[in-house]
């Protein structure tokens, strides 16, 4: 009989106990790493022996030794010389200590010497004005650019004085933006600014070329142009070659301030006869904050300063335009107000393409449906629309002209005009200036806007009398608690509303006449013309907590 065959005893397990036997190994090699951390034990290095067999083992071993005693010894000397140092430091400490004790300082010297002086805020009226007094003082001829527009409120009576005081500085003036007023308004006012200083007719490129890209070829001298983008600076030539008459000799060259109210173009004048975007440029107030130095050739140094500041003082419609310190939407609608007081309401109706307003707050009414300013309910933004208006105003999309004085203004004495007259070609100035007039495209007197106010503006240049325009922080929490009581007094209005309304036999509902209305209910009144409504605008005009004046308007 055969023997029945023995079977090998299977390995096969369960996963349980398996996953068991595999979690004992993990702990136990887990507390062996423990327990060799914790004994402290390391790999011995192995000891470098020299072989009893190499040649001059007795001197390796005693070089060894030196090198050992001999950096054993550099780390004695520098921990002394580390605690020399402490020693030292401390002497001096208690030195210091003995002496204030010593010699005690009464406690304003004290004040005054702890308090670290405050650094002038960049965007401040004092840093404004030690900006543009340096400009002055260092530089030889003075540019003082105008707008075209309105050539008189954008002179500085102040800064013109302060130009005309030292003999050495000549004073020129540019008629900048001149393709935006009509030719013969042109012709006017540089008739009558060239009887005081002598004045340059000039247009800036448009469109200049960024100073990292290459030119698609060489620079045009005999006029100034952009290669790129093919618009012509008018005017730069005959201002480069009555600058190069002012240098003392071929070799020496002069420093060139330009000044001016802000948005007149400063820094695109020195773009366009740069040819390359060198300053910044940009349609809202201010953006030129500190001074640039920019080398026009090897004789002429360009010096872009700051606008200068406005007096608060001056006429609240010059406020309005030449204030650059000025962001609040209360201002911006009050300046709206001023300017279109001023203007032809006919001309300003066409320019727009919107039917007849009473009021400016009509008119931005109007110019916010015109252009989609619509906030939620259909309500219109009337503070989008005042923005809007002004950048047009300010900037160079809006044609407006004003008309020069009878007569010029007495602060320029003969004396001080000759000696600004000197080195100049009055003729030949002026039939430049006329060819440039006519090889311009203006625009018509009809499409031109007419400006009804014109007078000289007062600027701010003496840092040492000068008074912040910005409220202090006592004033400001002042302001901001009459704004809550007076949003108290809204709500009670609204409520007192809300309980006298009256309903009709047809279920609608009307408003007693005793209640004042208010801003909200203006809000309302607009969404409802939105609508399709009729509304009264004259109920604007009763408002007796209205803040402007509307009934002064176009009177």
């Amino acid at each position: 009989m055969r023997r029945p065959k023995l079977k090998k005893a299977s390995k096969r397990m369960t996963c349980s106990r398996r996953f068991k036997i595999q979690k004992k190994v993990r702990e136990h090699n887990r507390k062996v790493k423990k327990e060799a951390k914790k004994a402290g034990h390391k790999k011995t290095k192995k000891d470098i022996s020299i072989p009893n067999d190499a040649p001059f083992k007795e001197d390796i071993l005693r070089e060894a030794e030196l090198r050992k005693q001999m950096r054993e010894d550099l780390k004695k000397a520098q921990k002394l010389e580390r605690q020399n140092e402490v020693a030292k430091k401390r002497k001096l400490e208690k030195d210091k200590k003995e002496k204030k004790e010593a010699k005690p300082k009464d406690k304003k010297e004290t004040e005054k010497a702890t308090k670290p002086k405050k650094p002038v805020a960049r965007n401040s009226v004092k840093s404004f004005c030690i900006e543009v007094n340096k400009v002055i003082e260092a530089s030889d001829v003075v540019l003082e650019v105008l707008d075209a527009r309105d050539p008189l409120g954008s002179r500085c009576l102040q800064a013109e004085q302060l130009v005309l005081q030292s003999t050495k500085k000549k004073l020129l003036l540019v008629l900048n933006k001149i393709d935006l007023v009509p030719k013969d308004n042109i012709e006017k006012w540089l008739n009558f600014l060239n009887k005081e200083i002598p004045t340059i007719a000039f247009k800036c490129s448009t469109q200049v070329r960024e100073k990292n890209l290459p030119s698609n070829g060489s620079k045009a001298t005999s006029s100034i142009v952009d290669i790129s983008k093919g618009t012509v600076c008018y005017g730069g030539d005959s201002l480069l070659r009555y600058l190069h008459r002012f240098c003392p000799s071929p070799d020496e060259g002069i420093k060139v301030g330009l000044i001016g109210f802000s948005n007149v173009g400063k820094s695109s004048l020195i773009n366009s006869l740069k040819q390359f975007r060198v300053c910044n440029v940009g349609a809202l107030k201010g953006t030129t904050r500190i001074i640039q130095d920019v080398k026009i050739d090897e004789n002429i140094k360009m010096t872009d300063s700051p606008s200068l500041v406005v007096c608060p003082d001056d006429p609240p419609v010059t406020l309005a335009m030449r204030n650059v310190f000025e962001n609040k939407d209360d201002d911006l609608l009050e300046a709206v107000r001023l300017i279109i007081k001023h203007c032809d309401k006919q001309q300003i109706m066409l320019k727009y393409n919107i039917s007849d307003f009473r009021n400016s707050l009509e008119f931005l009414d109007l110019v916010a449906r015109r252009r989609g300013l619509l906030m939620k309910g259909g309500v219109t933004n009337v503070k989008g629309a005042a923005r809007l208006f002004l950048d047009d105003w300010m900037g160079a999309r809006l044609s407006y002209h004003t008309q020069p004085p009878a007569s010029s203004s007495c602060h320029i004495s003969t004396e001080q005009i000759a000696t600004m007259r000197k080195g100049v070609d009055l003729k030949a100035l002026d039939e430049h200036n006329k060819s440039i007039i006519k090889t311009l495209r203006c625009p018509s007197p009809a499409s031109s806007i007419a400006f009804h106010f014109s007078c000289l503006t007062n600027g701010i240049l003496d840092d040492t009398e000068l008074k912040e325009q910005n409220p202090e922080p006592e004033e400001q929490e002042s302001e901001e608690e009459e704004d809550y009581a007076d949003e108290g007094e809204e709500e009670e209005e609204e409520e007192l509303m809300e309980g006298d309304l009256i309903e009709e036999d047809n279920g609608e509902e009307k408003k007693p006449k005793d209640v004042p209305f208010t801003s909200e209910t203006k809000q309302t009144e607009l969404a409802k013309q939105s609508a399709g409504k009729s509304v009264r605008f004259d109920k604007l005009e009763e408002d007796p907590d209205d803040a402007y004046d509307f009934n002064a308007d176009f009177n």
